[in-house]
């Protein structure tokens, strides 16, 4: 069964809004991100005892090992120059809803190149 993905009504979708929302999503394990929308030296810091995952290759190996959760709600997406953000709460099987926040640095304000992915995940409330 696919997961299933809200998002809140204030979530816009403008090119750059949708372009952070689909990588956040993948970093979730729903979607992919293509080779080419990474930076030959991009790196994902993924917390707690995941070691970053540096390079274009890299970061595309550690996505496959990741499996989709049950539910996503997507609570805010921000999106400015160079960068975007995009937060709320991931449910996996098995387990207590958790925050979530996928912050994006791309190469340029065009963001054609992800240059940079911090994810942050906690308990939530």
């Amino acid at each position: 069964m696919p997961p299933e993905v809200t998002r809140a009504a204030d979530c816009g979708h403008s090119p750059k809004t949708a372009k952070a929302e689909a990588i956040a999503l993948a970093l979730m394990g729903i979607g992919d991100i293509a080779p080419d929308q990474l930076a030959e030296g991009a790196s994902w810091e993924r917390g707690g005892p995941l070691p970053p995952a540096v390079g274009r290759e890299a970061i595309l190996a550690a996505l496959v090992d990741i499996s989709p959760p049950a539910r996503i709600e997507v609570a805010q997406i921000a999106t400015h120059g160079k960068a975007g953000s995009v937060a709320g709460r991931v449910t996996r099987p098995g387990h207590p809803p958790r925050l979530f926040c996928h912050l994006i640095r791309y190469t340029s304000a065009s963001a054609r190149e992800v240059a940079q992915l911090i994810s942050f995940e906690h308990p939530g409330p």
